[in-house]
């Protein structure tokens, strides 16, 4: 007998009547006692009902993988969905969510284990010989709609606070699927532990007690201008002006804080959320070819057509403080385009006499996101090194990347190196890594949809015109 099977049901009802036919024959198979075996049938179906009707919502569109595994201990049984996040429980992590009260007794070490673009995984072990796992497969779960429950006037904007992680998880999951690039908010528990740090400060939008938007600051280190966005309302709840309530709140926040800048990286796939940050003030200063993964291209796009590739974002910024500069030069190259985009925003550009480099890793920095990788490169940096790291199989598997040059130690050997290895203009970063002002070049590596690229605005279109006439100069 083989000591594993695996199982892809769909999340719907008539799954639970199979998958304990299934765990029966395999338990029977084992050789285990007819007792044991109707507790392995429970553990199946308490774990998987919690899937279709938690997960799913009962809605009958998804998948629920089952894997049954013997090993010394007993069967494990372990259930794998791409349903709604949940917060990781069990054990130390406190208890399970309501549902899951069968699990709890049969196994008291049961747990939800959240993984974030990946789903989640229960997992329980029923004392016996043999045990059950689970492996994960993309589903075709999809949002459903409804009615709006409430009035304008019902709607309460406010600071977020750790008891809405689970929340804000799940409104992110109605919005993107797991497609959305920040794949760290899928984890109830990351939220949590980011807020206590300040790492994140959220604003939601709220009717009773129902959770129907969100606008988080992203807060980096001391001096760096920090993130607007993971912004998403319920599609119900959409048309109502909860964006520009809820960025209000987000803006008073930062400038309590004392951040030089915000910077939004709106999706190209439509046009709506780039208007949304230009009426707040924002400005265009860098384009980010390839950096959205196609799956959330595809939730972003008004058509819903399947994208030929990777999506792109606008990085705008919207300085804080009351005279904003830009701190050195850039490359003779690039000049003219990053003059316009600091006077556009609204920065002075100043000479940075005795700026030290910065000391950096020469190692590629990955996204959370697991698929975009950034290099810094500040002072004199010898070509060569730029290039070992560029041909590394670290950097191979990036599906775009992204360097950034120091415009106070500016440094025309490592531009030329990078312009040598197929790296074009993406912008401005203003305020970025240790506070500094950057030069933003990209080399997307897996296939990007350029047909996809909807922007908004004279200034963001010239500077798509600078980014692909910059794309066919190099080698």
């Amino acid at each position: 007998m083989l000591g594993r099977a695996t199982l892809t049901l769909p999340a719907s009802p008539s799954a639970l009547v199979l998958a304990e036919t299934v765990a029966a024959g395999f338990a029977h198979e084992a050789g285990i006692p007819a007792d044991d075996v109707a507790r392995i049938q429970q553990a199946v179906r308490c774990l998987v009902a919690f899937s279709v009707e938690q997960s799913y919502e009962g809605r009958g569109k998804g998948d629920v993988e089952l894997s049954l595994e013997l090993d010394p201990a007993g069967v494990q049984v372990v259930v794998h969905d791409w349903g709604r996040p949940f917060r990781v429980a069990g054990g130390a992590h406190g208890p399970l969510p309501e549902g899951l009260e069968a699990a709890a007794a049969i196994d008291p070490e049961a747990r939800l284990i959240n993984l974030a673009d990946q789903g989640k995984r229960l997992v329980l072990r029923v004392p016996v010989e043999h045990g059950i796992a689970i492996a994960p497969v993309v589903d075709g779960a999809a949002d459903e709609e409804r009615a709006r429950s409430g009035a304008v006037d019902d709607i309460v904007i406010r600071d977020a606070t750790t008891d809405d992680s689970v929340a804000i998880a799940q409104l992110l999951y109605r919005g993107y699927g797991l497609g959305y690039v920040h794949s760290d908010f899928y984890r109830p528990i990351w939220i949590e532990e980011a807020m206590r740090d300040g790492h994140v400060s959220s604003t939601v939008a709220c009717v009773g007690d129902e959770i129907i938007g969100h606008h988080g600051l992203l807060c980096s280190e001391p001096g760096e201008a920090a993130e607007s966005g993971v912004a998403v309302i319920a599609h119900e709840w959409r048309g109502l002006g909860l964006f520009d309530r809820m960025f209000d709140v987000t803006v008073q926040r930062a400038r309590r804080i004392g951040l030089p800048a915000l910077f939004g990286q709106a999706t190209t796939a439509h046009i709506y959320s780039q208007r949304s940050e230009f009426k707040s003030g924002y400005k265009p200063s860098a384009l980010l070819i390839g950096a959205a993964p196609a799956a959330m291209a595809q939730a972003q796009a008004d058509s819903g057509a399947t994208p030929a590739g990777r999506g792109a974002l606008l990085n705008s910024v919207m300085p804080l403080v009351e005279q904003p500069t830009i701190n050195g030069a850039a490359p003779e190259r690039y000049a003219k385009v990053i003059k316009r985009l600091a006077t556009e925003a609204g920065y002075t550009i100043t000479s940075a006499r005795g700026a030290e480099p910065l000391e950096l890793t020469e190692k590629l920095e990955y996204s959370t996101a697991g698929d975009v990788a950034f290099i810094y490169l500040s002072g004199e940096l010898d070509a060569a090194r730029v290039e070992r790291m560029l041909w590394s199989e670290e950097a191979r598997q990036a599906g775009t990347i992204y360097a950034d040059i120091d415009l106070s130690c500016p440094n025309d050997a490592a531009l030329d190196a990078l312009r040598h290895e197929g790296f074009f203009l993406s912008g401005l970063i203003a305020s970025g890594r240790g506070g500094r002002d950057w030069l933003r070049l990209q080399r997307p590596q897996d296939t990007a949809d350029m047909d996809a690229i909807h922007l908004e605005g004279e200034t963001a279109n010239w500077l798509l015109e600078q980014v692909l006439a910059d794309r066919d100069s190099v080698s």
